[in-house]
């Protein structure tokens, strides 16, 4: 009968021979994770010490065949790492972002919390998984961060997490089944339809902005560092013209814009990354094949002098630099825009708004969630549930409709 193979990430009997006198060798045979046969050998100067040195050997091998691997008895915490790792990977190789990685640091450290102590066989439970992401959501809805959403955010990102480190697990085998598939739907009560500056505001809203933000420069005295108020106006002018996101208006540059063509290459966005600051990366945001493409629009006849203003005072450079120079940050932009808004009247008013105005505004002109879609970066049915508020009034539906039914007889 042949002999049955050594388990993966064990050792056969140790087998001790004087070599020499004095000298004790210590061997035996180690399957390695892809199921080769190591034969590790240490000496020592007594058959006990050449043992021990072995045994400390297979020790260091046994750990680095553990750290590769899962099973059910393994640590639910080690699959969360295994997870993070491979998020890391993906975000090294430009597959993800960064800012994706430090959020889903985060939902995992807070799954770690509830769940990092469990086995893996333990974790597959989806009552346990479901108890884990209602407990996230009270703990978030305490904080000052989640609390306007009351911790839905935080819930539904922390769900997304527990089911790629679940899915890890099965793909390990240490799970059969992914809990978090079967937990409950994780409801936002305060969802808010899409919303976006209407025609009759949209003017009033511009010139409005632009003043604020002349008001500010004026208060630095020409200082450099008023630019930042200088060039917002602008830049806010350059997302309407394009539907850009702001890190990817905030990372054009002066050689991007073409005013003869009447385009702009947008190629690029910028990111906070830790340890560097803010980098500029290649592509626009997003995964490939959904989003993140570069794209060459062409920009509307009233968004011209601006382009071609920013164009000329940016040289090789950014279009719209800090007072030094540099890449300007995506995070302070937004937070100075919230302070306008606020000041104007438009506290309801966020970045995000200007690309819903954007999507809104090319559909209710006659343009499809295709077209919408091609102006935006995204795909058509995130365009439609993100992008565009709904028709308030279709005229052409109404046409439609009065088909239904006879007219109705006037006596004339």
């Amino acid at each position: 009968m042949a002999r049955l193979p050594t388990e993966i990430g064990t050792y056969g009997k140790i087998h001790i021979k004087e070599i020499e006198p004095g000298v004790f060798e210590a061997r035996a045979r180690f399957r390695k994770r892809n199921g080769k046969i190591a034969r590790p050998r240490r000496r020592g100067k007594s058959a006990t010490a050449a043992e021990r040195a072995l045994k400390k050997a297979m020790t260091d091998l046994v750990d680095d065949v553990a750290s590769k691997a899962l099973n059910r008895k393994s640590k639910f915490g080690r699959a969360i790492d295994l997870f993070i790792a491979g998020f890391k990977e993906k975000v090294e190789l430009g597959l993800r972002q960064e800012k994706s990685l430090y959020d889903y640091e985060d939902s995992a450290e807070q799954i770690r919390k509830y769940m990092g102590e469990l086995t893996c066989g333990e974790a597959e439970n989806a009552g346990l998984c479901d108890e884990t992401l209602k407990s996230i959501r009270k703990d978030a809805a305490k904080s000052k961060r989640s609390k306007r959403s009351k911790g839905y955010s935080a819930a539904k990102r922390a769900r997304t997490v527990m089911s790629g480190v679940c899915e890890l697990a099965v793909r390990y085998g240490a799970m059969s089944s992914n809990p978090a598939r079967s937990v409950e739907v994780i409801e936002n009560p305060d969802q808010e339809d899409v919303r976006a500056l209407e025609p009759e505001d949209r003017q009033d809203f511009r010139m409005k902005f632009r003043a604020e933000c002349e008001r500010r420069a004026a208060e630095f005295n020409g200082s450099p560092r008023g630019r930042v108020w200088t060039d917002m106006p602008d830049a806010v002018d350059v997302i309407f013209a394009t539907g850009a996101r702001p890190g990817e208006v905030l990372a054009l540059d002066g050689p991007g814009v073409n005013p003869k063509k009447q385009t702009v290459l947008i190629d690029h966005h910028l990111v906070r990354v830790e340890g560097q600051g803010i980098v500029r990366k290649p592509r626009r945001k997003g995964p490939r094949g959904h989003g993140g493409t570069p794209v060459n629009p062409m920009y509307p006849n009233w968004s011209a002098p601006t382009f071609l203003r920013v164009k000329v005072a940016a040289g090789p450079g950014p279009l719209f630099p800090t007072w030094n120079g540099q890449w300007m940050d995506p995070g302070n932009f937004q937070k100075r825009f919230r302070s306008v808004c606020d000041a104007i009247g438009y506290s309801w008013v966020y970045a995000r708004i200007a690309r819903h105005t954007v999507g809104t505004h090319i559909v209710d002109q006659g343009g499809t969630n295709e077209d919408a879609a091609d102006q935006l970066g995204n795909s058509p049915d995130v365009v439609q549930s993100n992008y565009r508020r709904q028709r308030k009034t279709n005229p052409a539906n109404a046409a439609r409709l009065e088909s239904l039914f006879d007219a109705p007889d006037t006596g004339s």
